[in-house]
């Protein structure tokens, strides 16, 4: 390995003994074996100078004493986010949830900013499966079942099969132990049939390709045992002799030109399977594997013409399919050091990473492969370990709707990483965040201005629509309960059975509540409901109160003079001012028509009108020739974001009041006119809806 220290990697791996001093791990062994081992498994993704020394140390943060301030002194910057990194990777756990899996891998390559930090881990972890038999039988099978739903397919997804099949097989020994040992004593009894097709068909391939001009490295290959297993189970097989890639033989040669060549000579000397055929040179696999594939009956004739199976590839091909991704960062003197393999063959590398121009050797190569897949994407974890997958800038509201929209309804504060924050905080990466709740739904109208997930929206949208359902049901049934009671009648049953029968109709519970639904909205007058569902003859013997005519109201009226009001924008109305609210100019309004008392004149927002028959309320105003203006000066305080001053700005502009002057600085300053208390409170309120406003108040000048 030219250009690597020896000197600072030896010091390394002193450190690191002397830091794991008396430490043993379950197989009674000195620590300081793990991370060597780790260190030796790493030498064949031919890493670079940091990640052999981030591999020495990588138990070092988490399992001593000894702090990032204190390597730092010792090896510089350069090795801290490669440690952190670690750290980080070493708390995720899989929790036996398969719906939880996709999640989880997602989370480990997006919380991996650097490729060596997962290139290290899945070296650590081949050590650890390697030594699984010391530790108890319940953590043998916890582990192997993480290794095989989370580091194997990541290994696969980078290439690196030497890594992923040894991890199968051990991981297949302890979760599938006796079809583990069944299968090895199965392969065990071919051993000698395997040495010779293997010996014999090289002797003869080397032959035909020798015979046809062409120069050949060939190999020989059994399939691991694990996948032997999962081809067994998809293939509703037995048997190892009823599969016919148990067994395979690799020619390798030097251009793809003599790959197409070479299956050629091969077909024309031997019987090829019908659809045993795949070329992966024309359509290359996900993680840059290439390939043609061909099984082929006859070539040992002495052997039961056992089929099997030949792989034609070139060197740079066999590369890639031993190293993955780390083939593609072995380098050469040329003038100083570069690449080897062109940037044209990094195929899915180049989607997966971000490489940097203008990179001269290959430590600045590896360095620079940072992930850059899941940038729109956050991964949080429950308390229990679930992975969730959010947009980026999810808050604990989007993360509590994800988790069930009861939860989320109920959801009145969160934590993250053990500390309470704001309900529109921005969650990160890898934070843990708990939910606390109440014991009733209540959700709030603020939350939608900071939830982003499509699900919380429509979730906290709909319980209002719901709740104003339920406000205006018990409204209607109010008011014809109140009918009911002036004919002498008992009130509505909790099913609505009065209702049942309605228009010559049969009505469900549903139907009977939209009835109760439209009498407290206004669109159907309660007195036509009663007259449909309320017998004839008692009718007759009670005089209902007929529907209240506004023309009453014109009888008998004296103009008042002061505060004079416009009922429906026209003078002449008997008015008088309610006692419990106790309205003034400065005040939204609305009227209530009693009988034979005019209109009573109310807040708009009068809880005694609650439940009141929406029939009699009219449209009430000040009969002010001039609105008073009073001048006003609003202290926002606020984070500064794109886009927040146009959205402080729509309230004003929806609200009709103009911006005189505006001051930004760390508070923002808003001078304005308003007509009414009532109208800079409702000013006052919508402004500290906006998102990251943190508090809205009225400076006195």
């Amino acid at each position: 390995m030219p250009h690597v220290d020896e000197e600072r990697i030896l010091r390394a791996y002193e450190y690191a003994k002397k830091a794991h001093e008396g430490m043993t791990r379950e197989s009674g062994e000195p620590y300081i074996q793990h991370p060597l081992e780790t260190a030796k498994i790493l030498l064949d993704l031919k890493p670079d100078e940091d990640s052999i020394i981030a591999a020495l140390l990588h138990d070092v943060l988490e399992d001593t004493e000894i702090t990032a301030d204190e390597i730092r002194e010792n090896f510089d910057e350069r090795i801290i986010p490669l440690l952190k990194g670690l750290e980080k990777l070493g708390k995720i756990y899989y929790q036996g949830r398969e719906r939880q899996v996709e999640n989880l891998r997602k989370m480990f390559l997006a919380m991996a900013k650097d490729i060596r930090v997962i290139l290290v881990k899945l070296c650590d972890r081949l050590h650890n499966m390697r030594t699984l038999d010391h530790v108890k039988p319940d953590k043998q099978k916890r582990i192997a079942e993480e290794t095989l739903s989370v580091y194997s397919p990541i290994a696969s997804r980078l290439g690196i099969f030497h890594i992923k099949n040894e991890m199968d097989d051990l991981c297949f020994k302890y979760l599938h132990p006796k079809d583990n040992e069944r299968l090895r004593k199965d392969m065990a009894e071919t051993t000698g049939l395997q040495k010779n097709i293997i010996k014999k068909g090289t002797i003869i391939l080397k032959k035909v390709l020798k015979k046809n001009n062409m120069q050949a490295e060939i190999e020989g290959r059994v399939k691991h045992f694990y996948s032997i297993h999962r081809k067994l189970k998809r293939k509703d097989k037995n048997y190892i002799s009823e599969l016919y890639d148990i067994f395979a033989l690799r020619i390798i040669v030097d251009s793809e030109a003599e790959c197409y060549q070479a299956l050629g000579i091969i077909h024309k000397n031997w019987t090829p399977l019908t659809r045993r055929f795949k070329d992966y040179i024309a359509n290359k696999k996900s993680n840059d594997y290439q390939s043609l594939h061909t099984t082929i009956v006859g070539l040992v004739p002495s052997l039961n013409n056992q089929p099997i199976e030949i792989q034609i590839r070139t060197h740079d091909m066999n590369n890639v399919a031993k190293y993955g991704i780390a083939a593609h960062w072995e380098y050469k003197e040329k003038a100083g050091y570069s690449i080897a393999v062109p940037e044209d063959k990094l195929n899915w590398v180049q989607n997966l990473v971000a490489l940097h121009d203008n990179l001269k050797s290959n430590s600045e190569f590896i360095e620079n492969l940072n992930m850059d897949i899941f940038h729109d994407r956050i991964f949080v974890v429950t308390p229990k370990g679930d992975v969730k997958d959010l947009p980026r800038d999810a808050t604990p509201v989007d993360f509590a709707y994800s988790i069930h929209t009861d939860v989320g309804n109920k959801c009145k504060g969160a934590k993250v990483d053990g500390k309470i924050v704001p309900l529109d905080y921005k969650l990160k990466n890898n934070e843990v965040v708990e939910i606390l709740t109440s014991n009733t739904p209540s959700p709030n109208r603020y939350w939608l201005s900071f939830t982003i997930t499509s699900h919380a929206k429509s979730s906290i949208k709909h319980w209002f629509n719901a709740q104003e359902k339920e406000n205006l049901v018990k409204m209607g049934k109010d008011l014809l309960n109140k009918h009911l009671k002036r004919l002498g009648m008992p009130p509505l049953s909790g099913e609505l059975g009065l209702l049942k029968k309605y228009s010559d109709k049969r009505l469900t519970v549903r139907e009977r509540e939209e009835v109760l639904e439209k009498v407290g909205n206004g669109s159907v007058e309660a007195v036509s409901v009663i007259k449909k569902i309320v017998p004839k003859d008692i009718l007759a013997s009670k005089q209902i109160e007929p529907t209240v005519n506004k023309k009453v109201l014109t009888d008998s009226i004296k103009l008042e003079k002061k505060n004079e009001v416009l009922i429906t924008g026209q003078k002449g109305y008997k008015t008088q001012l309610a006692t419990c609210c106790k309205p003034t100019i400065e005040n939204e309004i609305i009227g209530y028509i009693t009988r034979g008392r005019g209109v009573t004149i109310h807040r708009s927002y009068c809880k005694v009108l609650m439940g009141h028959d929406r029939n009699r309320f009219v449209k009430a105003s000040w009969g002010i020739k001039n609105k008073p203006a009073y001048n006003v000066r609003l202290g926002i305080e606020k984070k500064s974001r794109v886009g927040l001053l146009r959205d402080i700005a729509e309230i004003f502009t929806r609200n009709n009041l103009s911006i005189l002057d505006l001051k930004i600085g760390k508070a923002l300053t808003i001078d304005t006119v308003v007509h009414s208390v009532g109208a800079l409170d409702k000013l006052v309120h919508e402004l500290e809806t906006v998102p990251d406003v943190f508090k809205v108040k009225e400076i006195r000048k």
